[in-house]
């Protein structure tokens, strides 16, 4: 567990208290019970609060309580302090954003692909990157939009489901190895009808999925004519097009796309090959945005944070 991670610790407090309470009052009910004795009582009191601990844990590791949970958290249990930075996820001013230190994990990343960014960009509390921070933004100005659409997200991340439950917007989350989304989806072969979705996000999917054109084209599929698609992935400005991985090995991934799950990153010809999967494309503008929630590219080299924002044509 990292010294500040405050989500891990809200783990560890609340389970405490948690076990503590439904032992206290477990034992309070068995004492108050005739013919049990006090270590009987005692023992009942332990492994109901034992059950207790596994279950809540079960909740945050496979089920959207884990989203409820930190929302809760969000709006209760940690107040918000004045500061130079603000993230619109989770709602929360600091002082600074912090520094993950991606580029010393040498074993998943590639520290010559965070060199040329800051890497003061996360945010202390919900993990928000500058791409998350963006497209809370964006949405903070399509508010009746997103509350009169159906909404589909691919590999939720918890930044956004805390700004999604701050404002009382349903989305429906999408992943195939996270038990805690709604439905257990390959992107590359949906099991959703055509256009059944009005506005679909897909963050940093593209990069880890074996065939991109084809996750595009079961997007496109799903979403309605004149629907939306919110999407960015890993882009590096020094590319023509997209580069993808033919050598298989973890090393060798590592030290073209930055990453070891990384299978690819795109280049300048990501705009066209949105438009080549049937969308109109644009950009979200980054112009206007607040001094506060800056910067809005990095960590790594690759990420220049260009969300696009795609209609179905």
């Amino acid at each position: 567990m990292r010294k500040y991670d405050r989500n891990a610790v809200f783990n560890i407090v609340l389970k405490a208290v948690l076990f503590s309470a439904v032992f206290a009052l477990v034992f309070c009910l068995l004492s108050l019970a005739a013919g049990l004795n006090a270590l009987l009582s005692a023992v009942i009191s332990a492994a109901a609060g034992l059950l207790a601990v596994l279950m809540f844990s079960f909740l945050l590791r496979y089920t959207a309580f884990y989203f409820s949970y930190y929302s809760f958290v969000s709006a209760f249990l940690f107040k918000d302090r004045q500061g130079k930075v603000f993230c619109p996820c989770c709602g929360k001013h600091f002082e600074r954003f912090r520094d993950e230190r991606y580029y010393a994990d040498v074993r998943r990343f590639n520290p010559d692909m965070f060199s040329r960014e800051r890497q003061d960009v996360i945010c202390d509390f919900c993990r928000s990157a500058p791409r998350h921070r963006i497209i809370a933004e964006w949405a903070e100005r399509n508010l009746e939009l997103l509350r009169s659409s159906k909404i589909l997200y691919f590999a939720p991340e918890l930044s956004m489901m805390l700004w999604f439950r701050r404002h009382g917007i349903r989305v429906e989350t999408a992943d195939l190895f996270d038990k805690r989304a709604d439905l257990k989806l390959d992107i590359t072969a949906l099991d959703l009808p055509d256009g059944s979705r009005d506005i679909v996000f897909c963050n940093h999917v593209l990069e880890h999925v074996s065939d991109y054109e084809l996750a595009l084209s079961e997007l496109h599929r799903i979403i309605r004519k004149g629907g939306m698609l919110i999407i960015s992935f890993p882009i590096d400005p020094e590319l023509d097009e997209v580069r993808e991985d033919t050598i298989g090995s973890v090393q060798e991934r590592i030290r073209l796309f930055g990453q070891h799950d990384h299978l690819r990153v795109f280049g300048k010809d990501s705009r066209e090959i949105l438009a080549r999967a049937g969308f109109e494309t644009d950009t979200i503008d980054i112009a206007g945005l607040p001094d506060e929630i800056l910067p809005v590219t990095g960590p790594a080299d690759y990420d220049t944070n260009t969300i696009f924002c795609c209609i179905r044509e």
